[in-house]
């Protein structure tokens, strides 16, 4: 119960901190903190493939370009924003659930290549159907929610998408998607429906990256094929590692480390990326569990000293009397 209520306090902390950033940031910093609670609805879907099911997906930011793209699409022809945005969603999922069917039976790097391959060719159509995306400069979104209420719906999903990845990591789902990480014959062995699992994380995962582009796109006015790259699925990939993989509050970390370093490092071309590169790779080193992973690793150790003093303490006592 204790554990319930303090992911429930994180989400709704989070959701207003989210809320208190984009309202109260301007300019280069609005942007970054725009991208940071972005990225974090993003990573949440991210986190149930990739952190739960240990399945290294690099086709999330397709995904969350798909969902930018469809939606600014259908929102042209004349629907209502929310029924655009739903169908931009629901489709997004539907292709994440064939990328699921076709790289069913891979694993490892050989799932991560092949979700590679489908963010190289969703980039090739971003920017060559110029006269739904308007190529490589983009294209405006017309403007379906007011500012204000797109402020809202994006703090809101910070908080709801914590709470409902809570609600699956502790339910048989997580368990299943947990027993796939540790040993996927093993799990299928007794009894786990994988492939079922599977596709259903990469669905829900494909709809919360799409929701998040929904967003996206109606907060910054533009989309870009640059903002969707094999690239940017990568730095995905990496922020949830950062961050904490599987882990409830992973993806606000890991999001805040990446956008902070990619956004705000004025070191020249290329120097914030290999910085980015060199800080991933001690973190895998020093904290294979990431940032929240050391930093409890590291919050054990010195409740386990503090108890080992006591103790030492209490036995010196006694041996005094």
């Amino acid at each position: 119960m204790r554990a319930h209520v303090t992911a429930l306090g994180s989400a709704v902390g989070l959701s207003v901190l989210a809320y208190l950033l984009l309202t109260g940031l301007s300019g280069d910093q609005g942007q970054v903190a725009l991208l940071v609670v972005v990225w974090t609805i993003a990573l949440i879907g991210l986190n149930l493939i990739q952190g739960l099911g240990g399945y290294p997906n690099l086709a999330h930011a397709a995904f969350f370009g798909g969902g930018a793209y469809l939606a600014a699409v259908l929102l042209d022809t004349g629907l209502p924003m929310t029924v655009a945005a739903l169908l931009a969603v629901a489709g997004v999922m539907a292709a994440g659930l064939v990328v699921a069917l076709v790289f069913s039976r891979t694993r490892g790097q050989y799932f991560a290549i092949g979700t590679m391959f489908f963010t190289a060719v969703a980039t090739l159509v971003f920017t060559n159907a110029a006269d739904l995306t308007g190529g490589p400069n983009g294209r405006p979104v017309a403007l379906g929610y007011s500012l204000e209420a797109t402020v809202v719906l994006l703090a809101a999903s910070v908080g709801v998408g914590l709470a409902l990845f809570h609600w699956a990591s502790v339910s048989r789902f997580g368990d299943r998607l947990r027993a796939i990480r540790a040993d996927e014959d093993l799990a299928q062995h007794v009894g786990v429906p994988t492939s079922r699992v599977k596709l259903l994380a990469m669905v829900c995962s494909a709809g919360a990256a799409a929701w998040a582009g929904v967003l996206f796109g109606q907060y910054n006015g533009v989309v870009a094929p640059s903002q969707f790259t094999f690239g940017q699925s990568f730095l995905m990939f990496v922020a949830l590692g950062l961050g904490g993989a599987g882990r409830l509050l992973g993806p606000a970390v890991g999001a805040a480390v990446v956008i902070g370093l990619t956004q705000l490092l004025t070191l020249g071309p290329g120097v914030s990326q290999i910085v980015l590169g060199v800080l991933f790779i001690l973190v895998t080193l020093l904290a294979p569990e990431g940032v929240l992973g050391g930093v409890s690793a590291l919050a054990r150790r010195v409740r386990a000293a503090r108890t080992g003093r006591a103790d030492r303490s209490v036995r010196g006592e006694g041996a005094v009397a």
